[in-house]
């Protein structure tokens, strides 16, 4: 086989095999859900279809674990202001200090009317 053939027959096999990017936004948003948050906005790196796919995800799970507080603060911001889809459940624990950004926090997430809240911040 010529080399333009086997480069033509290898891109249409990766075209048709990529059948992941042609789900709608809600089922690629409920496969992230499985993913922690960190994982989940990643996959906005894979390809232009899966760029905001992580804002349709109906279960958010945030917990600081190795984060920084100014990253966690950052991370929890930048989800509740870019998040498009229903929220079903949204986890967020925490050992740092969050007290001045919690409001601001209840403020943004009630906005978004999610069924079900689970809160563990010291």
């Amino acid at each position: 086989m010529s080399t333009c053939k086997k480069a033509r027959a290898e891109a249409t096999f990766v075209a048709s095999s990529d059948r992941l990017s042609s789900l709608p936004p809600e089922i690629k948003g409920d496969i992230l859900s499985h993913l922690n948050v960190e994982e989940a906005v990643r996959t906005s790196t894979l390809s232009s279809t899966w760029r905001d796919a992580w804002t349709d995800t109906p279960k958010i799970f945030l917990c600081d674990g190795n984060f920084a507080r100014t990253k966690f603060v950052t991370l929890v911001e930048m989800v509740l202001s870019l998040h498009k889809g229903t929220i079903e459940k949204f986890d967020i624990s925490g050992k740092g200090n969050y007290h001045d950004e919690f409001a601001m926090w209840m403020l943004m997430l009630s906005r978004r009317s999610p069924r079900s809240v689970k809160i563990k911040l010291n």
